[in-house]
């Protein structure tokens, strides 16, 4: 295959990747919607616009930045198919990221590369179905068996930090791979996490969040522009 060819291959991807992702995204949404509008149109509920709105307005405030910042982060690392997919299906950050990034370390791809892309897709398509697999065995099959040891008191530190843990285990390998780049906004995002407090640094996080990255890429740039000029 020619370059050209594969440039052609690789525009027709995306695009059928992109129609796909945005017509299950509408069906996805159209199906979350249908539950609340079923439930106001059966029990004729009086609901105004205004009033959700206004009661919204603190958690828009909070998530809004945060998913939008989410979606950027994730997808060098997930691309296309695996944002779209991932959204839908969810768990993104503890379940479907950790698998994309092994499922690459298996294959011995790179992030970022088309390789890599496919890889991701299919580490998240695949975890995914494993976990409805799981949630289906542990709601109707499972669940009085498990559920009394899954909430045994032995077990509950482990589950408070699940998501700690998670990462963890996938910072830790970059912090060492490029430490000049992750420590020091690593270091801000900790100096203000003391300042704030951990009572109030969850409704701003984020806000820090999206700080901590522009502070990323500004580094990024300034030390290729420095490597390019030396």
């Amino acid at each position: 295959m020619t370059s050209k060819d594969f440039n052609q291959s690789s525009m027709d991807y995306d695009r059928s990747i992109n129609r796909l992702g945005r017509i299950t995204s509408i069906i996805a949404l159209a199906f979350m919607i249908a539950v609340p509008l079923g439930i106001q149109i059966y029990f004729k509920l009086d609901i105004k616009v205004s009033e959700i709105l206004f009661a919204s307005s603190s958690l828009i405030a909070m998530f809004l930045p945060m998913a939008v910042v989410e979606n950027i982060s994730y997808y060098p690392v997930l691309g296309a198919g695996g944002i779209y997919l991932g959204s839908i299906t969810g768990n993104i950050l503890n379940m479907k990221l950790p698998c994309a990034i092994s499922g690459m370390k298996i294959a011995e791809v790179e992030q970022g590369s088309r390789e890599g892309e496919a890889i991701a897709l299919l580490a998240v398509g695949v975890s995914s179905v494993v976990n409805t697999v799981i949630l289906f065995l542990g709601m109707f099959v499972l669940g009085s068996f498990i559920l009394p040891i899954l909430q045994a008191p032995v077990l509950k530190p482990g589950f408070d930090n699940i998501t700690p843990a998670i990462l963890g285990a996938i910072a830790i390998p970059n912090l060492v791979r490029k430490p000049k780049l992750s420590l020091f906004p690593l270091a801000l995002a900790l100096l203000a996490y003391l300042v704030i407090g951990p009572a109030q640094f969850g409704k701003v996080q984020s806000y820090v969040l999206i700080g901590v990255m522009l502070l990323s890429v500004g580094l990024a740039w300034f030390n290729y522009r420095r490597k390019a000029q030396a």
